[in-house]
């Protein structure tokens, strides 16, 4: 079957090419309005794209003085931002499930960074530093008709800083509350015609405080890290090459059976290489060859009766047992994509993808597992009158073990001038279930067992849980309408969207071992309204606010046991942010942030924080040196997300320097 994909996918790609034609218009050059890449692949105004868009810019990383890459998205309207421990951050639009980062893409310069071996973004395992991030588009809804499976509420695009944007030395260090240390030394230069940046980094801090018994957590993360990027243009090619890699460890509370803390030790790295070639001016090719690995060690050391490891002959009451969730992943990606202006009216981009996933585990598949996908996807942006343009676009795919699935999407434009348009857009995507949840083999082996009896040393446990290979992907239909204005008289840009969405087939249940079921027996339908504005008078100005409404409703057509909070408890009915920074001609910078939710989490809390930030930046010859001080104080005394997650004092300090050549 998926032989017929694939030609009909490489006869529609062939053909794009071949009706592609050589016109005036450079598809390169744009004009003054704001402009994005993300929601269909072509660089399109705000005022045009096919999606709710929004852009977090160097400026705002910056002024916000946040520390964590997730924490970032609290400035998105509709997104949900949650830690399950200190080390582990759940993102996602429109909330829905907390337990994982499984429904929203999430890319770094074009590359992936889902992991579909456990169907999540480990936001700890990526391995760049906020520092080396130039700008965030995060496409606020469905988007598998670009990105295929998986882009399922939304996609998220981190756009690293190119070498040519940051000084040639950089060095930042930043101390503070719960023993955070973070180091990152950057260096930037010219090589082979081209230029290339490297980063080093070390970061550590030690989690949250204490749980609800105000027993002391173990949620620590330590890790170093390295990144490289590397571009280069010559005789109409342009070459992107990038590599990074990140050690570190993690720990992790005890349970009541556990020995030793089963701490977590991981190894990421990556390497991603694109090749442009402008054929013409209207006219580009580029192929991406993207590949990543992961190792994790989790290995520790329970107590239990021998009987739940089939030991039944251990006249020991209680036995000593080694156990593990060790796991090894790797991911290819191919994508080629042409894109092309046939006329002043008509734009299109079109492309294949390949991925092929690869996961082995002992104790969560018992083997090794591959999977293979193959995409053809297009988008294609048509004007039909002055003030009428419309983008449709798709993306049909085969999975391996899953079966074909098309997402489509349609939008429509009306401009009310080339600053302001209104907008309708009709989107479908999909989740595909990982291979945790469609070929599990879920059980743990023991070893070095004792005191051995018999010379038993080894023994499996009784419990065990098996995957469910007629489970079927997560679907979601999407409606909205919205205006965006860019008021550019005043530095002003305004964006308001009205939404409903129909979520189906949700895998809502939970995948622990114990009451592992996955099953499509979960329902969503979200509606509501969200706005967002951005306000820059002048560079000393700053102003950004977004706020979201909500209207969550779970529920279940099927007999199984379903728990509608599972769905809802991370979708908030109101949230908001705000980010007001001000910098003086002395070069000293104030930043004040408000971020508001409510409710969200396990115990449907509310979650309320004003940050500060002051900084001073001296410069002399071509040094700069810049001194800051960042705090974060919580106006209420719930926990974070889940109710294990305390921190003892409400104020929570930094200290930060910065130093550039």
């Amino acid at each position: 079957m998926h032989q017929h994909f694939l030609v009909r996918g490489f006869i529609l790609s062939a053909a794009s090419l071949i009706l592609t034609s050589q016109l005036q218009a450079n598809i390169w050059n744009t004009d003054d309005l704001p402009v994005v890449l993300t929601p269909a692949k072509l660089k399109q105004n705000r005022s045009e794209v096919p999606a709710s868009v929004s852009v977090i810019d160097r400026d705002m990383i910056t002024a916000s003085g946040l520390k964590e890459i997730p924490e970032l998205f609290r400035l998105i309207p509709g997104t949900s931002v949650g830690a399950r421990d200190g080390w582990n951050y759940v993102v996602s639009y429109h909330g829905t499930n907390y337990r994982d980062s499984r429904r929203m893409q999430v890319l770094i310069d074009g590359r992936s960074v889902y992991q579909s071996g456990l169907a999540t973004v480990d936001w700890n395992d990526i391995p760049i530093t906020i520092q080396d991030i130039e700008r965030i588009e995060v496409v606020r809804g469905p988007s598998s008709a670009s990105y295929g499976a998986n882009a399922f509420l939304g996609v998220i695009n981190i756009i690293t800083r190119h070498p040519t944007d940051i000084n040639k030395y950089e060095a930042n260090v930043l101390s503070g509350t719960e023993n955070t240390e973070n180091y990152r030394v950057s260096y930037a230069d010219e090589f082979l015609n081209g230029t290339y940046r490297i980063t080093l980094a070390s970061i550590h801090d030690d989690g949250f405080d204490i749980d609800k018994h105000g027993n002391e957590r173990l949620d620590s993360k330590t890790s170093q890290l390295f990144n490289s990027r590397y571009e280069t243009h010559t005789n109409h090619y342009t070459i992107s090459l990038g590599l990074g890699y990140k050690t570190g460890e993690v720990t992790d509370d005890y349970s009541d059976i556990d020995v030793t803390p089963p701490n977590t030790k991981t190894d990421d790295y990556y390497l991603s290489s694109k090749i442009e070639k402008e054929i013409s001016d209207t006219h580009q090719l580029a192929l991406r060859y993207n590949f990543s690995s992961q190792k994790q060690i989790r290995r520790w050391t329970v107590e239990i009766p021998p009987y739940l490891t089939g030991l039944n002959n251990n006249p020991s009451p209680l036995v000593l047992v080694d156990a593990n969730e060790d796991l090894r992943a790797t991911r290819q990606d191919i994508d080629i994509q042409d894109t092309s202006i046939w006329n002043k009216s008509l734009r299109s981009v079109a492309g294949v993808h390949l991925k092929k996933s690869r996961a082995s585990s002992e104790t969560y598949y018992g083997t090794t597992l591959t999977s293979n996908n193959y995409q053809i996807y297009f988008n294609i942006e048509k004007k039909i009158a002055e003030k009428f343009t419309i983008n449709t676009g798709g993306s049909y795919e085969y999975e391996q073990d899953i079966g074909k699935n098309f997402s489509p999407r349609i939008s429509t434009h009306y401009h009310i001038n080339k600053n302001h348009s209104l907008r309708a857009i009709y989107s479908e995507a999909i989740r595909t279930p990982d291979l945790l949840e469609t070929s599990a083999n879920w059980t743990y082996t023991g070893r070095n067992v004792r005191p051995a009896a018999d010379g038993q040393t080894t023994g499996v446990l009784i419990q065990s849980a098996e995957g469910n290979p007629n489970v079927k992907p997560e679907k979601i239909e999407s409606r909205e309408i919205g205006y965006y204005g860019n008021f550019s008289q005043y530095h002003l840009q305004w964006d308001v969207k009205i939404f409903y969405d129909q979520l189906d087939k949700l895998i809502s249940n939970s995948l622990s071992l114990e009451k592992f079921n996955p099953v499509n027996n979960g329902n969503l339908k979200l509606s509501g309204i969200e706005t967002e504005v951005d306000y820059r008078p002048n560079h000393k100005w700053l102003i950004h606010g977004s706020y979201a409404y909500i209207k969550s409703k779970a529920y279940s057509n099927s007999t199984m046991p379903f728990t509608k909070s599972t769905e809802e408890s991370f979708t908030p009915k109101n949230s908001a942010s705000a980010l007001i920074s001000y910098r003086t001609n002395e070069n000293i910078q104030i930043s004040l942030a408000q971020y508001y939710a409510r409710a969200i989490g396990t115990s449907q809390n509310k979650f309320s924080r004003s940050d500060i930030r002051i900084s001073k930046a001296i410069k002399f010859q071509n040094n700069e040196i810049e001194f800051s001080y960042s705090g974060q104080y919580r106006h209420d005394d719930d926990s974070e997300l889940l109710s294990d997650n305390i921190y003892r004092n409400k104020l929570r300090q930094f200290i930060g320097v910065n130093f550039k050549y």
